[in-house]
């Protein structure tokens, strides 16, 4: 199954709460779980979501893992599944899903860490 890894980071000038806000505003994508686990020092989201690809006829996932420690939030972006037919070929439908979310992180001022792809497919 074909899948985008993405991690990006910024210094904490928001609330996680904010960070959730912002990614509300990935088009037809809804969020479909929540988990909040808070550590010594750190504070730990993961918010699931999915969104309707016609291009494959079935849903892609997009799992986001945000953390806030020591002054710093990390965004950990896994984009996947929506693969059709045998060979299991997305279309570029997991990119697309991770791209609309790093442009919305961007926008509050994370910034590209790593990524799985070796293009930035982003540009």
């Amino acid at each position: 199954m074909a899948g985008t890894n993405i991690c990006m980071s910024m210094e904490k000038t928001h609330s996680l709460r904010r960070i959730q806000e912002q990614l509300r505003s990935i088009s037809g994508a809804e969020q479909v779980g929540k988990v909040e686990r808070h550590f010594d020092g750190a504070e730990v989201w993961l918010l699931v979501y999915e969104k309707y690809y016609f291009r494959t006829g079935g849903y892609n996932s997009l799992s986001v893992l945000l953390t806030e420690q020591n002054e710093r939030h990390t965004a950990e972006i896994i984009a996947t599944g929506g693969g059709t037919g045998v060979a299991n070929i997305s279309f570029g439908a997991n990119r697309k899903f991770a791209k609309e979310c790093v442009d919305a992180l961007e926008e509050l001022g994370f910034a590209m860490e790593k990524q799985s792809e070796k293009e930035a497919w982003w540009q």
